[in-house]
């Protein structure tokens, strides 16, 4: 669990900059919105293309099982997470969208390897591809889709959303991996550098933009964060057990279900100035909430195994 704490320790020590350096007018809100832009339209597009198109066809789908689990499970929640917003919570489709990403997208990306490379060594790697591909081909283009602004016709925001780089990216690449087509390896130096600079970014973006918001714990964030860390990875459990996955492989869907929410959400919502302080907060209370909640699943996947 070393791993585990020094993600969480890392996070909020970029997170406290980030909100120090907005609080001390260090840096603007407009400066924020930059931020924000690059990670979007640069850095995360960079990671995700890379991450995708080094993988073959047998990696990605090796496992069907696996890959329909997870699908139901992320936009399944997605959708719920997304009608509460709007129907319980009374949120716009904007902030609803929003919502979506802060209760059922897990930061896959960032955390994904990082922490389950400890545990079960590099056979991870595959659940990780498998995870990221769902939030960033799947999750992060309906929230592209939802944050279009009112008014905007179905047909044109899909248009949009698909325009996006971050959505772009990863698309482009599950294509060339599907039809079979090898990049060549001079690509992946330079997009490794930008690559590198997203994370970091990420959280200290975040934190930027939380410093210009009160943090809030409410009914909202409780249940964001109650779908994030509990009903998500129950719900992968079930799932698995259900379908026959065991063993090891069981543990990384149900842990990568249980990551925080991705960075992704509360950076687009930085972006488009929309349920800015409620992904924040959310987010804040998630990664807390994960030094608990991933020993606790770990211990209780082994249960059900051993049983």
């Amino acid at each position: 669990m070393t791993a585990v704490i020094q993600d969480i320790v890392s996070i909020f020590f970029v997170l406290a900059l980030g909100y120090l350096g907005g609080k001390r007018n260090i840096f603007d809100q407009d400066q924020a919105a930059g931020f924000n832009k690059l990670v979007l339209d640069f850095c995360l597009p960079a990671v995700l293309f890379v991450s995708i198109v080094k993988s073959s066809r047998e990696e990605l789908f090796s496992d069907s099982r696996i890959f329909l689990i997870s699908v139901a499970v992320l936009i399944g929640w997605y959708v719920v997470a997304f009608l509460g917003a709007k129907l319980v919570f009374k949120h716009n489709k904007q902030e609803a969208g929003i919502a979506g990403l802060s209760a059922a997208a897990p930061t896959v990306g960032f955390l994904g390897i990082a922490v389950l490379a400890p545990l079960f060594g590099g056979a991870a790697a595959l659940s990780v591809a498998v995870l990221a591909l769902i939030v960033n081909v799947l999750q992060v283009p309906l929230g592209m889709f939802f944050v279009a602004p009112a008014g905007t016709k179905p047909a044109a925001a899909l248009a949009r959303a698909i325009k996006e780089p971050v959505v772009l990216a990863p698309l482009i690449a599950v294509v060339l991996v599907l039809v079979g087509v090898r990049v060549p390896d001079l690509i992946d130096p330079p997009l490794t550098l930008i690559g590198h600079a997203n994370s970091g970014v990420a959280v200290f973006a975040a934190g930027l933009v939380l410093s210009a918001h009160k943090f809030e714990f409410g009914v909202e964030v409780v249940w964001n964060s109650l779908v994030k860390m509990i009903l998500m990875p129950a719900t992968m459990l079930a799932a698995g057990l259900y379908f026959g996955v065991s063993g090891a492989r069981l543990e990384e869907i149900v842990l990568l279900a249980a990551l925080p929410p991705a960075f992704t959400g509360i950076v687009m919502a930085g972006r488009f100035q929309t349920y800015v302080s409620l992904a924040s907060s959310t987010l804040i209370v998630c990664v807390l909430a994960f030094a608990v909640a991933a020993p606790a699943w770990i211990a209780i996947v082994r249960h059900f195994v051993a049983g």
